[in-house]
């Protein structure tokens, strides 16, 4: 026993290419269909030449008749001479059909060969696609008592031997249909525990790193606020809202909902989905741990925060909504200093609390305008359910109105220290009949300087 295609242990067959090495499946009528389909994977490793008779490399082979010509109830084999897979059936000279792929096959990799029959036809499917067919006018024999051979072909006249892997083998009593082997070609590991105790150990492993990421930033936060607690009380308290905000906005349950949200694609084995979840999911935790390292954050790296985060709330909710993004053409993003961690907050309460409430077409905006050379307008604009309608159906995270209050505290600190008014606004939209249809937040934000932000760093 040897590796499979997965690389489970102890779970593929392997032939040596000899007289003594391969399997006999037995005798039974069962295995010996009428019309039926045969699946199997093989891994051709070295063409064999020992032997006598036909050029071919037996891979699955039992008899219609005990005459040594044209006995060949059903074969598939590696063709010598061709290099490629073939399969036939015969049950006389004149009652014949064989098939040839259409390429020459690939050793050393593994392959998917399915043979479907009845008395019309002869399908032969390889790698999930069909390869070619041919009509077939009579109905198989088997010669009684005869068995199935993997490997091997010990007629007088013909001894071949075949040196690969062979796994997975499958003999039905019905025609597959196409999809149905496209869908034995597209099998996931079988190992299903081995799978669930890898992505397991994965997520653990992430969620030690992600805690210790968080408890390395706290040490340093509070060293940092050690070494300044000689600085004005202004900038102090100033300092101490930001943590706040940092602890509402990566409070556990976006950690381990995320988390879960990797397990159920893992479960129900969308392992693409689940790995781009956890690929998104681990850049954006890194992108905004590092921006928590300054007070401030380029207006291009909180633009990166918000894409990721929108990119990742798509995913987790399968939601179809359609953010868009517009920046003044007079802010240069790359060159404009912000405070980190006051936008993110409006955007996810309008997914959360506003659009993912809502039945129909789901919009949500943000833009920013330049009001002065010290101050921008950031607009976060969704079509949802409204506020009131939020409140009243009790919805309503209690994390994000406190969030909410400490962006504000923050904002009115800042509007001491630069001496502008700096604020945040909250409109209820509705219509002409008075009907709700979205919420509007309009921040005012501060435009701080290079050198500003630099200091911080020190």
């Amino acid at each position: 026993m040897v590796k499979d295609r997965f690389g489970n242990n102890n779970s593929a067959y392997y032939l040596h290419g000899d007289p003594g090495s391969y399997l006999n499946l037995g005798t039974s009528d069962a295995i010996k269909p009428k019309q039926g389909s045969l699946s199997l994977w093989v891994n051709v490793q070295h063409i064999m030449h020992n032997g006598k008779g036909v050029e071919l490399n037996p891979i699955f082979y039992t008899r219609s008749h005990a005459n040594e010509d044209f006995n060949e109830a059903l074969i598939i084999d590696y063709n010598i001479s061709t290099k490629n897979i073939s399969v036939g059936t015969a049950v006389s000279q004149q009652k014949q059909v064989s098939l040839y792929s259409n390429e020459v096959t690939s050793m050393r990799d593994w392959h998917h060969v399915v043979v479907t029959f009845d008395t019309t036809r002869l399908e032969f499917y390889l790698d999930g696609k069909l390869n070619a067919k041919v009509p077939r006018n009579f109905e198989s024999e088997y010669l009684k008592g005869d068995s199935v051979i993997i490997g091997n072909m010990f007629t007088n006249s013909n001894k071949r031997f075949f040196n690969g892997y062979v796994d997975d083998i499958e003999i039905y009593n019905t025609v597959l249909s196409g999809q149905q082997v496209q869908e034995l070609f597209q099998a996931p590991n079988p190992n299903k525990n081995a799978i669930i105790i890898k992505w397991t150990i994965l997520i653990f492993v992430i969620v030690i790193v992600v805690v210790l990421i968080i408890c390395l930033i706290k040490s340093r936060i509070k060293k940092l606020v050690f070494k300044e607690n000689e600085r004005n009380k202004l900038i102090h308290h100033a300092l101490e809202q930001e943590i706040k905000v940092l602890k509402a906005q990566m409070d556990p349950h976006f950690i381990f909902n995320s988390l879960n949200t990797i397990l159920q694609f893992i479960v129900v084995k969308e392992n693409e989905k689940a790995e781009l979840y956890l690929t998104k999911f681990s850049k954006l935790i890194r992108k905004m741990l590092e921006s928590n390292m300054n007070e401030s954050i380029r207006l291009s790296d909180e633009l990166d925060i918000l894409k990721k985060y929108l990119e990742i709330e798509s995913l987790r909710f399968d939601t179809q909504f359609s953010p868009v993004i517009e920046i003044d053409k007079a802010i240069d993003p790359e060159h404009t200093y912000i405070s980190h961690m006051l936008i993110q907050p409006f955007v996810e309460n309008a997914i959360w609390h506003g659009l993912l409430l809502k039945k129909g077409d789901k919009n949500l905006s943000i833009k920013f305008e330049l009001i002065n050379e010290k101050t921008l307008l950031c607009i976060v604009d969704d079509n949802g359910v409204g506020r009131n309608k939020v409140a009243s159906a009790k919805l309503l995270n209690k994390n994000k109105p406190l969030a909410i209050n400490f962006i504000k505290q923050r904002l009115e600190l800042l509007s001491k220290m630069h001496n502008q008014s700096y604020s945040v606004e909250i409109i209820d939209k509705v219509t002409e009949k008075n009907e709700r249809e979205g919420t509007r937040v309009e921040i005012k934000i501060p435009i701080l300087k290079k050198n500003y932000a630099e200091g911080n760093n020190n």
